[in-house]
């Protein structure tokens, strides 16, 4: 790792520009070729500049590392082609000389070594940009894992920030996604996660918390950190033998079984994130361990994700717009998550999205191969991409979060079906004592629209039965016919009343897991249902008494 400040900042600087010019270049250079030609080239130089970005950032380490692994997250931001390439960059570093983890060790400790460890290997068992990891034993017998920060590491991650100021002054000056997105609070974002990182004690207080949200569950671990050997670069905590979860001789040999696995791995993650509001942002299979008595270990918590209530909230009210298809609610909900730039036509928007989410809807998912998923994909990556749309910095982590825990599901069990495995926390998050109100804003929400469709739902029906009656009323001029007619007109439209509003309330109760007013509410639908039918068969019965016959009809129209 490269530690000169003004070389890093001038490799870091001078790649950008140099990407920018190519692209400056090219879209000057290949204007009038066909789009499919352009296209491809496109690509072609984009998976290029991706490449020599993971290069260069496998060489310099640092924040480069931890800004790939980001922009990999940005498909609104980065071509499809550039975030596929830095999809897989992960921290691989050469380990420090053993001589410089000791000095910063005892510098932390104020002490010797051996007066506090025993048998602390000398060569790390896991080493990353920020920090590094070494087994040993504490004088009190205990076994522990020791990480220990990088030595100058600091330094380096100042140097990298401040090529990274120059590179998005450079962005907004001369790109039109510079000029469009918010590039600054991207950079506050990134500064806030990395710099937790370089302070131990903050990952301790994220441990912390995920000790409290697993303590009563036998099944997940978090392994026990020792307070009194904790310093800002320093960390003890107890070491926990197991496997990577993604080891699949392991599970076999300690016969785990993966569809389970996989499903609690899932249902871990949308629990941090839907109810607790605070989540593992880092968990690749370097973080996940998975214990012989199949019980899951959660490491190294220093890239962590929090999403506040108000905006889980704005959350459930996006899911409450695709039920209900209300486009505005949808547009406002994606606006307070701001996930609109302040230059986006909010009206724009609204017809984008409801030709994209009509498309989406409309078609059969139950057979989709990898294929079509793979256009579906990219089909939103460009809508995202051409639209005024943006994923706000603080989501970015859990963009990243969630890619990766997709990436360890399927490694463990390709065939994994994700809706299954997530709907009971879905279910729960839906049905908390802190949502509730919520959720029956969302039924009330869904009846009255359901209410509103009932208006326009019977119009024509209504109008044919009010031509038929009147039709026949100047034909008879019979008053007692007439009195029957509108005593069944009245029936039939009471009886589709309540069948439309019986149906839609058991839908709003359906979806929120409510079964006796769902089948209370099916009951009423039905009923109604029978006794529209009789009305309508007596109405019909009544006509065809009268003479009045589908030819008389044709000559009143």
């Amino acid at each position: 790792m490269i530690r000169n400040r003004y070389y890093r900042i001038f490799v870091i600087v001078a790649m950008t520009i140099r990407f920018f010019v190519e692209v400056w270049w090219f879209h000057r250079t290949h204007r009038n070729e066909s789009r499919e030609s352009l296209h491809e080239q496109w690509e072609a130089l984009v998976a290029k500049q991706a490449r020599d970005y993971k290069t260069t950032a496998l060489r310099l380490g640092g924040l480069l590392i931890k800004m790939g692994q980001f922009l990999s997250t940005r498909a609104d931001v980065m071509p499809r082609a550039f975030t596929s390439e830095l999809s897989d960059l992960t921290d691989r570093v050469p380990s420090v000389p053993w001589e410089i983890s000791k000095k910063i060790i005892e510098q932390e400790l104020n002490q010797p070594i051996e007066n506090v460890f025993t048998n602390l290997s000398t060569a790390p068992v896991a080493s990353a940009s920020i920090g590094e990891v070494y087994k040993g034993y504490l004088k009190t017998g205990q076994e522990v894992a020791l990480k220990v920060q990088r030595e100058g590491i600091e330094a380096i991650i100042d140097a990298d920030f401040a090529a990274t100021r120059v590179v998005i002054r450079l962005a907004k000056r001369f790109t039109r996604w510079g000029k469009t997105l918010d590039l600054d609070a991207l950079y506050r974002e990134l500064e806030r996660t990395v710099s937790k990182e370089l302070d131990f004690r903050k990952e301790y207080a994220h441990a912390k918390r995920f000790m409290e949200m697993y303590e009563d569950n036998p099944s997940v671990q978090i392994p026990r950190y020792y307070e009194e050997w904790m310093t800002r670069r320093i960390l003890v905590m107890e070491w926990i033998e197991g496997a990577k979860v993604t080891n699949h001789a392991f599970l076999e040999a300690n016969q785990i079984d993966k569809g389970e696995l996989v499903q609690r791995l899932i249902r871990l993650f949308l629990q941090q994130v839907l109810i607790k509001g605070f989540f593992h942002a880092d968990l690749h299979p370097g973080n996940i361990f998975i214990r012989s008595d199949a019980a899951i270990v959660l490491l190294d918590f220093g890239m962590v994700g929090e999403i506040k209530q108000e905006a889980r909230k704005h959350i459930q009210t996006l899911i409450q717009a695709v039920v209900l298809k209300d486009y505005d609610l949808l547009v406002q909900a994606l606006d307070h998550l701001r996930f609109l730039t302040p230059q986006a036509d909010r009206e724009q928007v609204k017809v984008a999205l409801q030709l994209g989410l009509e498309m989406y809807l409309n078609r059969a998912f139950d057979n989709l191969d990898d294929e079509t998923l793979e256009e579906i994909q990219l089909q939103i990556q460009q809508f995202v991409q051409v639209q005024p749309i943006q994923l706000p910095a603080e989501y970015a982590f859990l963009g990243r979060a969630f890619s990766t825990v997709v990436g360890v599901v399927t490694t463990i069990k390709p065939d994994v079906d994700f809706l299954e495995a997530g709907r009971p926390i879905v279910t729960e998050w839906l049905n908390q004592e802190g949502t509730k109100k919520d959720n029956r804003h969302l039924a009330l929400q869904l009846l009255k629209d359901v209410a509103r469709e009932i208006s326009v739902l019977p119009k024509q029906l209504n109008r044919f039965i009010d031509a038929s009656l009147e039709r026949d009323y100047h034909r008879k001029k019979s008053e007692e016919l007439n009195r029957w007619l509108e005593h069944h007109r009245g029936k039939q439209r009471a009886g589709l009343l309540f069948l439309v509003l019986g149906w839609g309330s058991a839908l709003a109760f359906r979806l929120f897991h409510y079964p006796m007013e769902t089948y209370i509410c099916l009951g009423v639908s039905g009923i109604a249902f029978v006794q529209w039918l009789y009305s309508q068969n007596r109405a019909a019965a009544l006509l065809k008494e009268s003479g009045y016959t589908g030819n008389e009809r044709g000559e009143r129209k």
